[in-house]
């Protein structure tokens, strides 16, 4: 996939997960997507080319990240084969997102899709604190990808192994259990605990497509066919809306505290 190869880095993103945010992304609609953590760029392609899809206008596709592997490495690697239009929906900033002005940002977006991939608690409280605020009372999808659903993983995922209790982000060493999550990510703990507070289900995109396919075998040969590799029964990411529950809602207090993003 022409993607997958410009960011060339297929461990942060596989093809499988390139087609199920497409898809996602699609057939929610938004008219605003922000991404929050851009990395090489592989979820910056998807929500981009969803964008043209889509008809956006220039700027809707608002990225974040404090590196310049995006514009250094990637993009250089995507111009011979994508046009200068192609850019126009995408406004890939290079700054600490928690120093971003997000109430101004969304203003007059009507339908809003966060992508959290960036990491930290500091920036969980950002999500949690300064932009769900903003989305609480308009359609809004929030996906966030490094989740597994321990529902269908393999039993040995719950062992200990030679790790000790996690400490913090490091995808090498210990991961979370927290009820169905595995993750090594802070936004495991945060969200965890956002949703119990305010009583709000999280879906995984595992479950989802365990449930529609593992079990229709016709249905599954179908889609092996159709999309070949593109295809698998893991998602490894969540979503949740604040659509779902009438409210109130409770956030945490989000003030800008100038730390680190990994």
């Amino acid at each position: 996939m022409l993607f997958s190869r410009a960011a060339n880095d297929p461990i942060s993103l596989s093809l499988y997960q390139f087609a199920q945010l497409a898809a996602a992304s699609l057939e929610f609609r938004p008219d605003l997507i922000l991404e929050l953590g851009r990395g090489a760029g592989n979820s910056t392609c998807v929500f981009t080319e969803v964008a043209n899809r889509l008809g956006l206008g220039s700027g809707r596709v608002v990225s974040f990240d404090i590196y310049q592997n995006w514009e250094l490495h990637t993009v250089p690697r995507l111009k011979p084969y994508v046009s200068e239009d192609w850019f126009v929906p995408l406004s890939a900033l290079t700054q600490n997102l928690l120093a971003f002005d997000f109430h101004a940002a969304l203003a007059d977006a009507k339908r809003i899709l966060v992508f959290w991939d960036a990491h930290g608690f500091d920036v969980a409280e950002c999500v949690l604190g300064a932009i769900l605020p903003e989305l609480a009372h308009r359609p809004h999808l929030v996906m966030m990808h490094d989740m597994c659903d321990l529902r269908y993983g393999a039993p040995g995922n719950l062992d200990y192994g030679n790790h000790g209790i996690w400490k913090k982000t490091d995808f090498d060493g210990p991961r979370l259990k927290l009820g169905f999550i595995d993750s090594a990510v802070e936004q495991s703990i945060s969200i965890f605990d956002f949703a119990t507070r305010n009583r709000l289900p999280l879906h995984s995109a595992d479950h989802d497509l365990h449930s529609a396919f593992a079990s229709d075998n016709a249905r599954l040969s179908e889609l092996k066919e159709l999309i070949g590799e593109l295809h698998s029964l893991s998602g490894n990411w969540f979503y949740f809306s604040l659509n779902e529950i009438p409210g109130p809602y409770t956030f945490p207090r989000f003030s800008y505290a100038g730390a680190n993003q990994e």
